[in-house]
C-alpha cells in the first residue's frame, strides 16, 4: 500500500528543511595589534626607548670601566714602577803593570831599590838601612855593613835604636816626640821593636829605599803618627813616585798597629802600597786612621790579620784590600769612605774571612767586593751607602754568606756576576738603589724603593682611586644626559648614566 509523502514544511527564518541541521559559526572578532590604540602606542615607544637607554648606560659604564682600568694600568707602569738609569762606573785609572819582584825588605838589605826585579841589578850606596837584630844593630849602605853596634840586651823601643845609632843622618830625635828616619828601618828575625810614647810622630824621609819594615820579627806601633817628610794632594803622581815610603811586614812577621795615624804612604808596586802584611805574616790594626795612601791596608799570603775599628779614607785605590791567598782575615767595625775605588775588597783566593759591622760609603766604585775566587767568607751586618758603584759585589766568588747588611743609595744594591753558586743571601735590607739586584733573585730580604721595582704605596693609591673615579665619571655623565634631555624637552627615563 502506497504511503503518501508528508508535505514539505518551510524552516524558520526562511531556512528550508534541508538546511535546518547546519551549524552556523559566529563572526570572528579582529585581533588588536599593540600600539593600535594611540595611548598604547606611546607606551610601547617609551618602553623601547627605556630598553635602549639601559643598554646605552651599560655600554657607557663598561666603556668608563675599561678606560679607567687602562688609565690605572698606564699609571702603574709609568708611576708605580721606579725606573732609574744606571750610572756608568767606567772610569780610567792607570795602574802600574804587575811585575813579580823580590821582597822589598830583602832588596834594601842588599842595597837594592825596593822594587828591584832584575837579579843583575847592582847595589847602590844610596840605598841604606838599619837592621835591628836581637843582638846587634847593623847600619848598611849598598848592602855592605858600615857599622855594627853590638847589644848587651835587645833594644825594645825606637828611641833605644836612635840612641845606639847616634847619627841624625840615619835617624834623629828632636826631643819633642818626633823621630825622623832617613834610611830603611828593618826589624830582623828574632828581634822585637815597639814605637810608642815618648815618640808620637815618625817621619820617613822621601827618598828611594826609605821604609819601615819587619822581616820575621815583631813590630808594634802604638799611639804614633807615621807620615813622609813631604806630602802632596796629587795622589795620582804620588802613586808612581818611587821615593814614597811605606810600612810592610814579611816572612812570617808580626805587625800590630793601634791608636795610630798613617798617611800619605805607599805607591803602586808589589807590597809597597801603604801598610802591608805578606808572606805568612800576621798581626792587627785597631783604633787607627789611614788616609791619602795608595791602599789603606793590604795583605798578600797573610794569615789571621785583624783589621778592626779603624777609619780608612781618601786613599788612592782601596781602603782595605786583603789579597792573594790570604786566610782568616777579620775586617770588623771599620769606616771606609771616599776611597778612589772600593771601600773593602777581598781578591784572588782570599778565604775564611769575615767582613762585619763596617760602614763603606761614598767610595768611587763599590762598597764591599769579593773578587776572583774569594770564597768561604762572611759579609754580615755591614752598611754600604752612597757608593758610586755597587753596594756589595760578588765577582766569580761563590760559597759566601751575605746577611743582615743594609745597602742604600748605591748604583746596584747587590751585584753577583761570574758564578754565584752556593751564595747564601738572607735578611738584608736593600733600599733606594738605582737597581736592587743584578745577577741574582732574592727571597727573604727587604727590597724597597729601588729602581726598576714596583712602588707598593703608589700602586695602592692608584688602584684604590679606581672606584671613586668610576662613581665620579658616572655621576658627571648622568648629569650631562639629564641636561641634554631637558634641553630637547624629553623626559628623563631612570637615573644614572
Amino acid at each position: 500500500m502506497h504511503t503518501p509523502h508528508a508535505p514539505h514544511q518551510p524552516g524558520p527564518a526562511g531556512v528550508t528543511a534541508s538546511t535546518a541541521n547546519t551549524v552556523t559559526l559566529p563572526t570572528a572578532v579582529p585581533v588588536r595589534q599593540p600600539g593600535s590604540v594611540p595611548g598604547e602606542r606611546a607606551a610601547v615607544t617609551a618602553a623601547a626607548r627605556a630598553r635602549r637607554e639601559r643598554s646605552r648606560r651599560r655600554g657607557v659604564h663598561l666603556l668608563l670601566a675599561v678606560m679607567t682600568a687602562l688609565s690605572a694600568v698606564t699609571l702603574s707602569v709609568t708611576v708605580g714602577r721606579d725606573y732609574r738609569e744606571l750610572t756608568s762606573t767606567t772610569e780610567f785609572f792607570h795602574r802600574h803593570a804587575y811585575t813579580p819582584s823580590y821582597d822589598p825588605l830583602s832588596n834594601v838589605i842588599l842595597g837594592l831599590p825596593p822594587n828591584t826585579v832584575d837579579a843583575r841589578t847592582s847595589p847602590s850606596p844610596e840605598i841604606r838601612g838599619i837592621a835591628v837584630g836581637p843582638d846587634a844593630i847593623t847600619l848598611l849602605a849598598g848592602g855592605r855593613p858600615e857599622r855594627v853596634v853590638p847589644l848587651q840586651r835587645p833594644v825594645t823601643g825606637l828611641l833605644d835604636v836612635v840612641e845606639k845609632v847616634d847619627d841624625p843622618s840615619w835617624a834623629g830625635y828632636d826631643g819633642r816626640g818626633r823621630v825622623t828616619l832617613s834610611t830603611a828601618l828593618v826589624v830582623s828575625p828574632g828581634a822585637s821593636l815597639t814605637i810608642t810614647a815618648p815618640v808620637s810622630e815618625l817621619v820617613l824621609e822621601v827618598r828611594r829605599g826609605v821604609l819601615l819594615g819587619v822581616d820575621g820579627g815583631r813590630l808594634a806601633l802604638d799611639g804614633v803618627a807615621v807620615r813622609p817628610s813631604t806630602t802632596s794632594d796629587d795622589l795620582q803622581q804620588l802613586s808612581v813616585d818611587e821615593r814614597r815610603p811605606f810600612v810592610v811586614a814579611t816572612n812570617a812577621a808580626t805587625l800590630t798597629i793601634t791608636r795610630s795615624h798613617l798617611s800619605y804612604l805607599g805607591r803602586d808596586w808589589n807590597s809597597s802600597y801603604g801598610v802591608s802584611w805578606s808572606d805568612r805574616s800576621t798581626g792587627s790594626m785597631t783604633h787607627s786612621e789611614v788616609d791619602h795612601s795608595f791602599i789603606g791596608t793590604y795583605t798578600d799570603h797573610a794569615r789571621d790579620v785583624a783589621i778592626e775599628q779603624n777609619w780608612f779614607h781618601d786613599n788612592t785605590l782601596y781602603g782595605v784590600d786583603p789579597h792573594s791567598y790570604s786566610t782568616g782575615i777579620s775586617v770588623r767595625n771599620n769606616v771606609s769612605e771616599r776611597n778612589g775605588r772600593h771601600g773593602i775588597i777581598f781578591s784572588d783566593f782570599v778565604t775564611g774571612g769575615v767582613v762585619a759591622g763596617n760602614i763603606t760609603r761614598d767610595n768611587r766604585l763599590n762598597g764591599i767586593m769579593m773578587d776572583a775566587s774569594s770564597t768561604g767568607n762572611r759579609i754580615v751586618g755591614n752598611t754600604a751607602s752612597g757608593n758610586r758603584g755597587d753596594g756589595i759585589v760578588l765577582a766569580s766568588s761563590p760559597d759566601n754568606v751575605v746577611e743582615q747588611n743594609t745597602i742604600t743609595g748605591n748604583r746596584v744594591g747587590l751585584h753577583v756576576r761570574g758564578g754565584g753558586e752556593n751564595i747564601r743571601v738572607r735578611s738584608n735590607t736593600i733600599v733606594d738603589n738605582q737597581l736592587a739586584t743584578q745577577g741574582i733573585s732574592l727571597d727573604g730580604n727587604t727590597l724597597r724603593d729601588n729602581g726598576d721595582q714596583w712602588r707598593p704605596r703608589v700602586l695602592v693609591g692608584i688602584w684604590a682611586s679606581v672606584p671613586l673615579v668610576l662613581v665620579l665619571l658616572s655621576g658627571f655623565t648622568g648629569l650631562a644626559r639629564r641636561r641634554r634631555s631637558r634641553a630637547v624637552g624629553r623626559p628623563v627615563l631612570g637615573g644614572g648614566v
